[in-house]
């Protein structure tokens, strides 16, 4: 990838910070602005960046600097119509941070929009790009482990701050919305196909109108079946394991991985791999997209299954019942 893509940034909160070191490492990524509506938010991530062009209005930035790529960086609440905005405002393609939507039928609306205005829209599931998840899904296809018959994925964290967007409902969090979905994802892609049926439980909070824990199984038919846990208030904790006839394999560092080396563990022996930047392998894999018609490595397709599972386990933990998910 040789040409210059022009980035700008809505949302300069926590994660925004990973997006903008992934374009300051690359020579082809070019963070050219950046949006958020509280000025010292704003002007802290500026600052750290370099970024001359600011603004509180995500439309008057699209408008004057005319970006390639917009990241949408802000609470999953809002990015219907950042999403919106950025098809208006005439952006090439769209990596929206993780989860996409609220739900399905927002999914849905995004396809048809930027599909309408051909746009390439992303979620951000960068742990998609890392080279340990592509080589373990390698290995996998070439039979190291035989077929798959059971996923579990873990995902939790300390985090009791009522203020963060993740522990509020208003914002779209719950454990499912920020630490779930990474769950959920593996586990469909590493088996390859959808879940039929779910049950979950889980912690939930009036007051705030979230989930704070969510465990659950998953039925995939033909034997298979996976395991999540998701939540706040606990340990920090990240891992998948992968079960099949003749083997096995665990990543015990399962969504952080960067440069450098990481591992996992194969049938007990542990294979080393060389890490990359995930957040600017997803920006370079979509920029490309642009270019080349190159494959996004998180379709959209994939995205509204994604949602409508985790529609699914919300209806089941608040139900107490099994639920078949929408096809």
């Amino acid at each position: 990838m040789s040409q210059i893509y022009r980035i700008a940034i809505v949302g300069c909160g926590g994660i925004s910070h990973a997006h903008g070191n992934a374009c300051l490492e690359s020579e082809q990524l070019d963070l050219v602005a950046a949006c958020d509506i509280n000025p010292q938010t704003l002007q802290n991530f500026a600052d750290q960046f370099n970024i001359k062009h600011t603004y509180s209005d995500l439309r008057q930035m699209l408008e004057k600097q005319a970006p390639d790529v917009l990241v949408i960086a802000t609470w999953p609440a809002t990015h219907l119509n950042n999403i919106l905005e950025a098809v208006r405002g005439n952006v090439r393609a769209i990596l929206c941070e993780k989860p996409l939507a609220l739900n399905a039928n927002q999914v849905k609306q995004m396809i048809q929009i930027t599909k309408n205005h051909n746009v390439l829209l992303m979620e951000g599931f960068m742990y998609r790009h890392h080279p340990l998840t592509l080589t373990i899904k390698q290995k996998i296809e070439s039979g190291e482990i035989g077929e798959i018959r059971y996923v579990r994925s873990t995902f939790t964290t300390s985090l009791t701050d009522y203020t963060n967007w993740r522990l509020r409902g208003d914002l779209g969090g719950g454990a499912m919305m920020d630490l779930g979905c990474y769950c959920i994802n593996a586990i469909r892609y590493f088996i390859g196909s959808e879940p039929k049926r779910v049950w979950t439980s889980g912690k939930y909070v009036f007051t705030t109108n979230v989930w704070e824990t969510v465990c659950g199984t998953f039925d995939f038919g033909n034997g298979v079946s996976g395991q999540f846990d998701s939540g706040f208030g606990t340990l920090w904790r990240e891992s998948y394991e992968i079960i099949g006839t003749t083997g096995s394999i665990l990543a015990p560092v399962a969504w952080g991985n960067n440069r450098g080396n990481t591992n996992f563990i194969l049938n007990g022996e542990t294979i080393e791999v060389n890490g990359v930047n995930p957040f600017e392998a997803e920006l370079s894999n979509l920029c490309q997209a642009t270019s080349t018609n190159e494959t996004l490595l998180v379709s959209l397709e994939d995205s509204l299954n994604n949602a409508r599972v985790i529609d699914a386990i919300h209806e089941s933990a608040q139900s107490g019942r099994c639920i078949a998910i929408e096809k």
